[in-house]
């Protein structure tokens, strides 16, 4: 036996006061075990177990030699068992609650990613823009507005802002009347896609002026996912998140009604929310990482755009005799 072998059948023998149960204990033969021991005392230069043919004991001077021989092989076997869990918990499954958000600003790219660097690992992903009560739904983790959060002590971390804006599309705007002042959008049909985010207004204000147009007999009061449908219809005007509809309004789909700097419809946040909890597994902190990573940077970038792109889409709104 190498040296901590021998320590882990001295500490046994000690333990058990016997040989045999030792032995079996250790799955080696009694020879076998009685040569360590001898082995480990030879190395420490004094008997450490008082032997005679009926009893085993602990020698009196060996007291502390084997209370750290104890403490020593508890250590290491934690240490084992840990390094086995972490690898463990590499793999099995996930499961995410995602908000449509999440959908629209490329969740399908992180999980693509993620799967192919974690074969191990079973993605289970449902996506709801309902208020979540993580602690009782059952999920590991959610790409969620907080707000919309029903827990307190939940861990939130932010991936991103983004303001909301009025957007139409061409055949709406073609086929209706011209939006030509902030009075023109109350003869329209209005699209209220903030619901259900609790903090939507009810009205749409201006900035630079005192008025403002109710919307609360809006048309429609939808999720982000129908409004953004009803508006690609050329059902009416939209309130939506802009990075929803990035992609829409890159390809010409839909317009925006009003600058930002004319308008006022709040903004919706996106954070990654877990349980706080010391035993989260590593597979499912790996994935938190690649979210931050991943959302971060499209924040970053939707940023750096909206503020290079303000003054370049003004003539396009202008065409179409949008206010602002």
């Amino acid at each position: 036996m190498d040296h901590l072998q021998s320590m882990r059948a001295f500490a046994a023998v000690a333990k058990l006061q016997s040989f045999t149960k030792a032995a079996d204990l250790l799955n080696v033969s009694r020879p076998v075990l009685s040569r360590a021991i001898s082995e480990l005392e030879a190395h420490v230069g004094t008997r450490l177990l008082n032997r005679t043919t009926r009893t085993v004991s602990l020698a009196e001077d060996a007291r502390e030699y084997f209370d750290i021989c104890v403490q020593i092989i508890e250590l290491l076997d934690a240490a084992a068992r840990r390094l086995t869990d972490e690898t463990i918990s590499e793999c099995g499954p996930i499961r995410v609650i995602v908000h449509p958000l999440a959908v629209a600003s490329g969740i399908s790219t992180v999980l693509n990613a993620f799967s192919a660097t974690s074969a191990c690992v079973k993605l289970h992903v449902t996506m709801q823009d309902a208020p979540l009560n993580l602690i009782e739904s059952g999920y590991d983790d959610s790409l969620y507005p907080p707000e919309l959060i029903l827990n307190t002590t939940v861990v939130n971390r932010a991936l991103f802002s983004s303001r909301y804006v009025l957007v139409a599309s061409e055949q709406y705007l073609h086929k209706s009347d011209p939006l030509q002042s902030l009075g023109d959008i109350s003869k329209h049909r209005i699209i209220d896609g903030r619901e259900p985010n609790p903090n939507y207004r009810d009205s749409l204000e201006l900035h630079d002026d005192t008025c403002s147009i109710s919307v609360g007999n809006a048309h429609f009061v939808v999720s982000g996912l129908v409004a953004r449908e009803l508006v690609l219809a050329g059902t009416g005007l939209a309130i939506l998140p802009e990075l929803a509809v990035s992609a829409d309004l890159a390809r010409g789909s839909l317009v925006r009604v009003g600058s930002a700097d004319a308008l006022n419809l709040g903004e919706i946040s996106l954070g990654v929310q877990y349980q706080r909890s010391t035993s989260l597994p590593r597979r499912v902190r790996t994935f938190i990482d690649a979210c931050l990573s991943y959302f971060r940077a499209v924040g970053a970038s939707h940023d750096m755009d909206a503020h290079a792109g303000e003054s370049a889409a003004a003539p396009n709104l202008a065409a179409h005799h949008a206010i602002g």
